[in-house]
């Protein structure tokens, strides 16, 4: 299998004019903690500060202060399609958050 992979890199890397990734290598370029999946977050709507929450797609400052607010006002999330309730979110920001936040 290694040999197989290893021959398949190669060939990928001849093609695509890349460099080539050992077969030793390969779990390291695909573990959890490379750059690509760093970037991605998880929020708790219940914790998460103004400056964690900016870091959602389509969130400022704005949004993540009216999430803030509702939060205290209504004593916390109880789960995250209440997020509809904060102005200025609706459906599609919702769908565009959804898989990044969660209530605990």
């Amino acid at each position: 299998m290694k040999k197989t992979l290893t021959g398949l890199m190669v060939l990928s890397a001849i093609v695509l004019n890349t460099p080539v990734v050992q077969a030793n290598d390969v779990d390291a370029v695909l573990s959890p903690q490379s750059d690509v999946t760093a970037q991605i977050i998880h929020l708790d709507l219940n914790d998460a500060t103004l400056e964690e929450l900016q870091q959602l797609p389509g969130v400022g400052v704005s949004k993540a202060s009216a999430i803030i607010e509702y939060r205290e006002r209504v004593g916390g999330f109880l789960e995250v399609e209440q997020l509809t309730e904060v102005k200025g979110i609706g459906d599609k920001m919702l769908a565009k958050i959804r898989h990044q936040v969660s209530v605990k």
